[in-house]
């Protein structure tokens, strides 16, 4: 019965009076149930991979947001402002301590710099016309250069001959048009006293002499340092530096020299930029929950359906695409958990001994808290108190930005030893024990740190931790009389830096996301392969079923036949 089949023909009953076609049609529809159950299904995870990938924008968005604040200078922002701006600015980072400062600019830094007098009427006005070579002598910082100067070689050729030297020093020559004009000017790159610059006697130009006794036929201007004077120090001089830009006269502030004159520069700290900081950090985390929460919720009030009438079993349930998903649940409690407990290495505030710990441990103390109450709009997400983050700002402002942007500080309570250094990413944030003995001769003994050995140095009086999470922490000794030692020290990593580390696992090729997209994507791949199988299967099946179908048309045509010549030989023996 193969023929009956080929060339794509299908017999739809017309010759038995039945409609196979539709029947095939229908019974098809009934065996491809579990397929589309199986398109759907797959589906259902797509939407469920597209959702984790929404979470994962806002996760990154608020990366973006932490990473911007995630050190001291980038949070604690201060500004400084000039009585005379023609004379001094300045900038800051948050070493800068607030209050006034006055400075005096005694004079500016300079590079030494030539200019000839005498003009040449065009670039191409010769400045060797002997018709044998001649000789440019210079020196630089002490380096002499002198070159060879052909016949015939023009100023610009000169300026071309000094630039283009590979021994050049550090100068710049170049060509000034003054009117009609053109004046050789030879200057020296770098500022200050140290980058001194002289035509030397071993010049012998056509058209260009070495300079004269007393000076006439070049200008010069002498390489010189800056010169400025600190609320009125050094009483009777002047501070020097090599560029106009000083950075190590004021701690945290560095300074833009611009004219000889006397301002005042004002240093406050910005706290305006300081709650806006806050609050992008509070946005931020907002996104996330509310994108979370979004995809996660229940509506009580939502109508279930019949699934078999919906596109997707979400249609039919009370719940949302990631209602009960384990891997949302997870990085809901660790980004809950980030949030509400202490930053790394911070200790509650106590006030004994005068007061030990940090002023401000958690977000709680300066007003950040979750919204607990389910008749709130924002229930579950954070929310500022302004009154009681302006309390804390006046307060203590660079308490509440190492909260968000301590990165590495170290610091501890005790009177006898002080923390030196780390190393940073080996050196984990946190409250780490340091004891130690000093024994009758002043040797530190039994130093410990974090509850491990650690290394001493008898010559500098440093104890350094090798092993565990305090690994590459140093600790200075100060107190050597004979005796046992012990306290904290508490090495800081604010909320910013701590958020962003989390983030980075999250986002990980084997962080919570990836792990469970991959998960998804592996079930997804397994329905496909049952799909396609189960597509195989129907396809064999629709052949089987047309070839019985064929066979029973058969059978039926030749008994329709049959049955019609029977009819008529009844019929004839009527009519006898």
């Amino acid at each position: 019965m193969a023929e009956l089949m080929s060339g794509g023909i299908h017999f739809s009953g017309l010759a038995s009076g039945s409609d196979f076609d539709s029947m095939i049609t229908q019974l098809k529809k009934v065996e491809s149930i579990q397929m589309n159950r199986m398109k759907l299904w797959k589906g259902d995870w797509q939407k469920r991979v597209d959702a984790f990938g929404t979470i994962n924008t806002e996760i990154q968005n608020f990366q973006s947001t932490v990473q911007k604040m995630d050190t001291m200078a980038e949070f604690l922002a201060k500004s400084a402002t000039s009585s005379f701006d023609t004379v001094a600015t300045a900038t800051t980072d948050s070493k800068a301590s607030e209050g006034v400062y006055k400075i005096e600019v005694g004079q500016l830094a300079k590079n030494s710099m030539w200019t000839y007098n005498t003009g040449f009427a065009s670039k191409t006005a010769k400045v060797n016309t002997s018709g044998a070579n001649q000789t440019f002598q210079y020196t630089y910082k002490g380096k002499q250069r002198t070159l060879t100067v052909a016949s015939n070689t023009t100023v610009e050729g000169l300026v071309n001959l000094i630039n283009s030297d590979p021994q050049n020093p550090g100068v710049k020559a170049a060509l000034i048009k003054n009117g009609d004009q053109y004046n050789l000017q030879i200057r020296g790159m770098g500022l200050g006293a140290a980058n001194a610059l002289s035509i030397d006697a071993g010049t012998n130009l056509t058209n260009l002499q070495a300079p004269d006794s007393p000076l006439t036929n070049w200008n010069y201007q002498a390489a010189q340092n800056a010169l400025i004077r600190v609320n009125d120090w050094p009483a009777g001089s002047f501070i020097e530096s090599s560029s106009n830009t000083v950075s190590e006269v004021i701690e945290g502030l560095t300074i833009n020299l611009k004219d000889v004159g006397t301002t005042q520069l004002t240093v406050g700290t910005d706290l305006e930029k300081i709650k806006q900081n806050i609050q992008d950090f509070v946005d931020g985390m907002n996104a996330v929950r509310t994108k979370m929460l979004e995809l996660t919720k229940v509506d009580s009030n939502a109508k279930a359906s019949d699934p078999n009438d919906e596109s997707s079993q979400f249609d039919a349930e009370k719940g949302s695409v990631l209602t009960g998903n384990y891997g949302v649940q997870l990085l809901s409690s660790r980004l809950k958990l980030a949030v509400s407990g202490r930053a790394e290495g911070f200790d509650y505030y106590s006030d004994a001994n005068g007061g030990e710990g940090d002023y401000y441990s958690t977000l709680a103390h300066i007003g950040i808290l979750t919204v607990a109450d389910q008749s709130d709009k924002d229930n579950g997400l954070l929310r500022v108190d302004m009154e009681k983050l302006d309390e804390a700002l006046a307060k203590d402002p660079t308490a509440v930005a190492e909260l968000f942007a301590a990165d590495g500080i170290g610091t501890t309570d005790s009177q006898d030893f002080s923390f030196y250094s780390q190393v940073k990413g080996i050196t984990k944030p946190g409250i780490y024990d340091v004891s130690y003995d000093v024994d009758a001769t002043g040797n530190i003994i039994n130093a410990k740190i974090g509850g491990q050995n650690a290394k001493v140095d008898q010559n500098t009086h440093q104890i350094s931790s090798l092993t565990g999470d305090s690994r590459g922490m140093v600790i200075q000794v100060n107190n050597l009389v004979a005796g046992s030692y012990s306290d904290t020290v508490r090495l800081k990593q604010g909320k910013a830096g701590q958020m962003d580390a989390l983030l980075k696992d999250v986002l990980s090729s084997d962080g919570t996301l990836k792990i469970i997209e991959k998960n998804y994507e592996d079930i997804m791949d397994e329905i496909d392969k049952k799909i396609e199988r189960e597509t195989s299967r129907i396809i064999r099946w629709e052949r089987s079923m047309r070839l019985k179908f064929a066979r029973l048309e058969s059978t039926l045509t030749k008994y329709n036949g049959q049955m019609e010549s029977l009819n008529k030989q009844v019929a004839q023996l009527a009519q006898q």
